[in-house]
């Protein structure tokens, strides 16, 4: 959807004062292989949620699982790469004032690896080491909260689906970056370079 089309909707009454980004495929350039990993846990490639399936299973299988997931998740860290515009946007962020921190599902510890091989910084990283995970809007809710503004007038942008259903369940503006995109949200972004133009949009009304 178009910036005027969201206004024409009634979608953005006020103007946004604070951003939330996703992290691995959003700042990054996406290097999981989720089908390899789903099948060597035994997982069938569709709609499942590994994080959500852990709850389910014994505590071996768990661990298991879950030791499959830091394997992948650190090969992932070890091929990170900014995605194009990642450095610009933060730039462009910081030098208007923007209020901004990243919400991951990654672990913080591969997060923090990854921003070391980028070459990228921010204040705020909220992970699934919280102990919840998107589409829940909780961690969404701590971003919020960690950058000192209310979740309605927060905008999120990401790559993923659950990123998009987490951000509508916690009220705020989605933003989904994709070149072509079939899942819900407000608005959507083929690059990060699209950004700043649209933030100064939405940061502006």
């Amino acid at each position: 959807m178009k910036f005027q089309e969201c206004c024409e909707e009634g979608k953005l009454k006020r103007a946004m004062e604070g951003v939330l980004l996703d992290f691995d495929g959003t700042l990054t350039k996406p290097a999981f292989d989720w089908p390899a990993m789903k099948e060597e846990m035994g997982l069938a490639d569709g709609e499942v949620s590994i994080l959500d399936h852990l709850p389910t299973l014994s505590p071996d299988r768990a661990r298991e699982i879950s030791d499959i997931l830091e394997k992948h998740e650190l090969m992932a860290a070890d091929k990170a790469e900014a995605s194009d515009g990642a450095h610009e946007l933060l730039a462009y962020l910081r030098r208007r004032s923007i209020p901004f921190g990243v919400v991951t599902n990654n672990a913080e510890r591969h997060v923090l690896k990854m921003v070391k091989k980028i070459n990228v910084s921010f204040e705020v990283l909220i992970t699934r080491d919280m102990g919840c995970w998107k589409p829940d809007p909780r961690p969404m809710f701590a971003g919020a909260e960690a950058i000192g503004v209310s979740p309605g007038r927060c905008v999120v942008i990401g790559d993923g689906k659950y990123d998009m259903m987490a951000a509508k369940a916690a009220g705020m503006l989605s933003v989904h970056l994709a070149e072509c995109s079939s899942v819900p949200s407000d608005l959507t972004l083929r690059t990060l370079r699209e950004a700043p133009a649209l933030l100064d949009q939405l940061l502006d009304k």
